[in-house]
């Protein structure tokens, strides 16, 4: 006969429930399945909401933006009427772009059948009381909805617009760099100092707006790429349409990922190459050395740059490092999925 001490005893229940909960996934191992999508859903979906507060609280900034913007294509007599019909039609093209994608996106997933198998697998559930089962089913519907809309619609409206933004900035310096070198002609050093620390006000200013905002989004858009990535690679067994959906939903979220990054990155390139001409401006006009000097070294000795969160500074090779550190967090799930459905068939 066996003893316990009274700390055993206590410990004996926590013990036994410990067992039986981590016993769940092999008594419902679909239902388990289920709350675990469920759940890297619902994070992917409070991440989307993050965002949505951080743009909604920057609403002012960013309408004050769009005014810099304008100031500025003023003060470089930049904006002709054939760029700004050029702009208005890109804009309506990613609208477009989006609409159809919502529209591509709900019809293949519909047809995919991955919205039946989850009802089947709720109906099944033992983990959900049959009273509940029904108002479930329509919840989940609603879930799937919800999801689209926000994905396709809601939440492929920051890239939009920060594309735009840094692609006005872009050229915006580029023409900057042009404009400079006939202002040297005529000795105009104050007009393009003026000119760069505007532009240099406006990058300051969509970094502290839009730094964490972007990094949220990059990490959204990473998951989501992992996610349709591996059910690329490891595609559930429900029918034809789930290829079909598993690659338009990967497309789609990594032309979201080119069009945050890639813009940014060559922002900060446009704007390294003004920030070493403004620097190199005392060379240029030798008369006015002592005073260029001053006031470069008073103002623009800080070089500005969009980031992400002041963390990583936005350029090609932060592109190229989230696509491999995706590849590898890939391989390397996907190697231990392999090994672990091999032991359970064993």
């Amino acid at each position: 006969m066996i003893i316990l001490t009274p700390a055993a005893a206590a410990n004996q229940p926590a013990a036994m429930t410990r067992e039986i909960v981590l016993s769940l996934p092999d008594w419902f191992p679909k239902s388990y399945s289920i709350i675990e999508d469920y759940w890297a859903v619902l994070i992917v979906q409070f991440l989307r909401l993050v965002i949505c507060i951080c743009v909604f609280r920057s609403r002012a900034r960013i309408r004050l933006l769009t005014k810099e913007l304008y100031r500025i294509s003023n003060m470089l007599n930049f904006y002709t009427i054939q760029k700004n019909k050029m702009l208005k039609i890109c804009i309506w093209l990613y609208c477009l772009f989006v609409i159809s994608m919502i529209v591509v996106f709900a019809v293949t997933f519909v047809s995919s059948g991955m919205i039946a198998q989850e009802q089947n697998l709720l109906r099944s559930s033992k983990l959900v009381p049959v009273r509940f089962k029904e108002p479930a089913v329509v919840i989940i519907n609603g879930w799937f909805i919800f999801t689209i809309l926000a994905g396709n619609c809601v939440f492929a409206t920051l890239p939009g617009y920060y594309c735009f933004v840094c692609c006005c900035m872009k050229q915006f310096f580029l023409h900057f760099v042009w404009k400079s070198k006939i202002l040297i002609a005529h000795q105009d050093y104050q007009i393009i100092l003026e000119i760069y620390k505007e532009m240099n006000e406006t990058i300051l200013c969509m970094d502290n707006d839009f730094s964490l905002s972007i990094m949220i989004t990059v990490v959204d858009i990473l998951a989501n790429l992992f996610w349709f990535g591996y059910s690329f690679a490891f595609p559930p067994n429900v029918n034809s349409m789930t290829g079909i959906f598993v690659s338009i939903g990967f497309v789609q979220y990594f032309i979201l990922l080119l069009i945050t990054l890639t813009p940014a990155a060559d922002v900060n390139q446009a704007a390294a190459m003004a920030r070493e001409f403004v620097l190199s401006l005392p060379g240029w006009i030798p008369k006015r050395y002592s005073n260029i000097k001053v006031l470069i070294r008073r103002s623009f000795m800080r070089e500005t740059a969009l980031t992400m969160w002041n963390i990583y500074r936005i350029d090609n090779s932060l592109l190229i490092s989230a696509v491999g550190t995706l590849i590898s967090y890939g391989i390397l799930i996907g190697t231990l999925g392999s090994v672990q459905s091999s032991n359970n068939n064993n």
